[in-house]
């Protein structure tokens, strides 16, 4: 059985409707057994611009307390490895750091990060 899982309530994520990086609000959580939100649950956030809705999974998402305490802590990017909207990673070759602000589902997936300097850009995860 998984443990409670409570994802960050409000986060900034590429919003695909609006086309830009804005502010969402968690709007419900959606419990895969019913009963238990943990990691494998669905959690909806709504966009606080054009009041659209859209879901990830509590994989894809950091959870509040690491939301918190993040600060300016970064992650070293590595293709192979899973990444959670909200995360701070460091890109070694560019030489700055990002924030993770949505996900791809392609094969191979990719993260949609936010670049202090170069803006927004797609790199591969998951890649094995």
């Amino acid at each position: 059985m998984s443990s409670p899982f409570s994802p960050a309530d409000d986060l900034e994520v590429y919003c695909r409707f609006c086309d830009k990086i804005t502010p969402v609000q968690l709007d419900r959580s959606i419990a895969e057994n019913g009963r238990t939100v943990d990691r494998n649950s669905t959690f909806e956030y709504l966009c606080t611009k054009c009041f659209k809705t859209f879901c990830y999974c509590g994989n894809d998402l950091i959870e509040q307390s690491r939301h918190e305490e993040q600060g300016t802590e970064a992650h070293q990017y590595n293709p192979q490895e899973h990444f959670v909207i909200g995360e701070t990673i460091h890109h070694k070759k560019w030489k700055e750091s990002g924030v993770v602000v949505g996900k791809d589902r392609g094969t191979p997936s990719r993260i949609l990060v936010n670049f202090e300097k170069s803006g927004l850009k797609k790199l591969i995860e998951d890649l094995q």
